[in-house]
């Protein structure tokens, strides 16, 4: 799936764990590129609505249910992985602790240092589709 269109239709269906099991919902997802295929997926919490998760989106595939998407993380990565609250962006550093938490190499090989003082939110990533498009 590389269309922005085949990704848009799977706001709001789930995303599983690569055990399949339920992540949460898929609220919108992030681009590193305007003509990238997203790189993450912004998912609300069940336990927590409250909170957004961000799941790298490397290998992800349709689920078996056909409703939703199915990445290679654990469930667990992703409960410990860096979120933010409904309506917060990421700041550039929370970015750079993501690829670090799930082992991939931040985009630029900017430094930790380099990353904080960007002005940029949500830094190096881009919505895919605005807010406003929910």
């Amino acid at each position: 799936m590389t269309q922005a269109m085949e990704w848009v239709a799977y706001r709001g269906a789930p995303l599983y764990d690569e055990d399949g099991n339920v992540i949460g919902s898929i609220e919108e997802f992030f681009v590193e590129t305007d003509d990238g295929p997203p790189v993450w997926a912004v998912v609300v919490n069940e336990a927590d609505p409250a909170t957004r998760s961000y799941v790298p989106m490397l290998d992800a595939r349709r689920a078996e249910d056909g409703q939703g998407l199915q990445v290679s993380v654990d469930g667990d990565a992703v409960r410990d992985a860096p979120s933010t609250d409904s309506g917060d962006d990421l700041s550039g550093e929370q970015e750079r602790q993501l690829y670090e938490h799930y082992g991939q190499n931040y985009p630029g090989g900017q430094t930790s240092e380099e990353t904080s003082n960007e002005k940029r939110k949500p830094g190096l990533l881009q919505r895919l589709f605005g807010r406003d498009q929910r």
